[in-house]
């Protein structure tokens, strides 16, 4: 059956119930204007996940490491903000060359190169901190980090003053702290589970009682030993911000992951509508997806004989991740899209948002066995905008942890109490920002006018966005979100 068939629709499926949303855009012009977000993510506290949260103490001893691809302005407030909290701090600035211009079939280098990358920094933190000369790094924009380190690593995914000037880090942190925690709740009482999305993702799998303890509480040591034994404690629950909504390792014979995932974007950016189909978590076929899907069938076709430490069976793309955003007031930037870091690996954050990950597992130790034999390792993603996510309990019951890209979270009493003593619920637990796709959950033929080129379509939008934006939001039929920068 064709893409054009399979993705018809008489009527958007979602333009009653997930109309686009966006804030409005600020034209920042001075790190001055930066500081009361940076001043806010400075006094939350430390965290070793997605949230920006540094946890900044005075007398802290603090290594900024950016590169010539990060904005000046979002550098200054840093700067600022270190004074303010009394740090002593260095500032580690790389040259990683011309900024490049991005497209999403560029994912396949830039993440089998940053896999190497990351494996590099980690042995600089283990340095680093033998070294004593610092207290805390802020360095990357996202990824796993040294949990059991005694110098404290977390990020600045900082790159745009846009991505500075947002309500997703001013949201309290307790109230985020309560999304995840109450995510990750449910999955680890979960059996069986399902995906969907209206752009075609359909894709089951179990969650065998031998990933988790006793308890399911945690995952289980026997694997995370095998997996990760140099960072257990950074593996043994979820990331703040980035909560896996399956175990992120294989179990010998009993990976059971199978049906479509389908989409148009991954961390970098867009491509056309490509599907993965999925037998036994592993990536069997791959159709359609422009250039990225060219390339992704090479690197298959390169790998198919080569046994990778942990995987299930001969092969690099084998799926292990399906993590879950949420961060409800993140949006995708507009000024600069796809220029270098300024990419979809920010957006992947928002709540309710899922990205499915394939290939080796980022940072694991079987991961870094297997560059050590000379592999070609890393991992490539596909993100979710609308999933559902239904969910057969161990204890017979059924429960709905996403509906249509709104994560189950921002909705539970207890969560919407906690939120209502620092205002109201309604505001703090919207979304700021739902993509526009045509034929989704705005009037279009989704791959006429989207499906066939995203890319040409999200820069559209983006622009109209940016310079029209009260204008863009009547031509959408777009709801207005409360993510209007602090300062306006």
């Amino acid at each position: 059956m064709s893409d054009e068939k399979v993705h018809s629709h008489s009527v958007p499926p979602l333009i009653e119930t997930r109309p686009p949303r966006c804030p409005p855009f600020a034209d920042i012009t001075s790190a001055d204007d930066l500081v009361p977000y940076l001043r806010e993510v400075a006094k939350r506290p430390y965290s070793q996940g997605l949230h920006a949260s540094w946890g900044l103490q005075e007398g802290e001893r603090v290594l900024l490491r950016v590169d010539n691809w990060h904005d000046d302005l979002p550098i200054e407030a840093a700067k600022k903000v270190f004074e303010e909290f009394g740090c002593d701090y260095e500032i580690l600035h790389s040259d990683r060359g011309p900024i490049p211009k991005y497209d999403g079939h560029d994912e396949v280098e830039v993440f089998l190169e940053l896999t190497a990358e990351l494996a590099g920094w980690m042995d600089e933190w283990r340095e680093l901190e033998a070294s004593g000369k610092y207290d805390k790094l802020l360095w990357g924009f996202g990824g796993p980090i040294l949990s059991d380190a005694q110098i404290r690593i977390q990020r600045f995914p900082f790159i745009t003053p846009e991505m500075v000037a947002s309500r997703a880090h001013t949201i309290p942190h307790e109230v985020l702290n309560a999304i995840d925690a109450w995510t990750w709740a449910k999955l680890i009482k979960a059996r069986r589970v399902r995906i969907t999305d209206p752009e075609g993702t359909d894709l089951t799998y179990t969650q065998h009682d031998e990933y988790f303890d006793e308890t399911r509480d945690y995952y289980n040591d026997r694997w995370l030993e095998q997996w990760f034994a140099s960072n257990k404690d950074m593996w043994r629950t979820y990331l703040p911000g980035h909560v896996w909504g399956r175990p992120h390792f294989f179990l010998p014979d009993m990976e059971d992951g199978t049906g479509v995932v389908a989409g148009t974007m991954n961390h970098v950016g867009p491509f056309p509508h490509m599907r993965l189909v999925i037998e036994k978590s592993k990536v069997v076929d791959i159709q359609g997806g422009g250039q990225f899907g060219e390339k992704l069938r090479k690197l298959a076709a390169e790998t198919q004989d080569l046994q990778y430490p942990g995987h299930p069976g001969k092969g690099l793309l084998y799926w292990w991740e399906a993590s879950i955003g949420t961060n409800p007031k993140i949006h995708r930037p507009r000024e600069g899209y796809l220029n270098g870091w300024n990419c979809a690996v920010y957006e992947r954050m928002r709540s309710g948002i899922i990205h499915i990950g394939y290939g080796t597992v980022i940072t694991s130790d079987l991961e870094r066995e297997a560059a050590h034999q000379g592999l070609p390792v890393g991992h490539f993603h596909m993100h979710l905008y609308y999933p559902t996510v239904k969910m057969e309990m161990v204890d017979g019951s059924e429960e709905t942890l996403i509906d249509r890209g709104r994560l189950g979270a921002l909705d539970d009493d207890r969560v919407r109490e906690l939120a209502s003593q620092f205002g109201d619920p309604a505001e703090i637990l919207e979304e700021d920002w739902i993509p526009a796709v045509p034929g989704i959950n705005v009037d279009g033929d989704y791959w006429r006018d989207y499906a066939s080129d995203p890319t040409d379509w999200t820069m559209t939008e983006l622009k109209i966005c940016r310079r029209w934006h009260h204008l863009y939001m009547k031509m959408v039929g777009a709801t207005h979100g409360t993510g209007t920068p602090d300062h306006h």
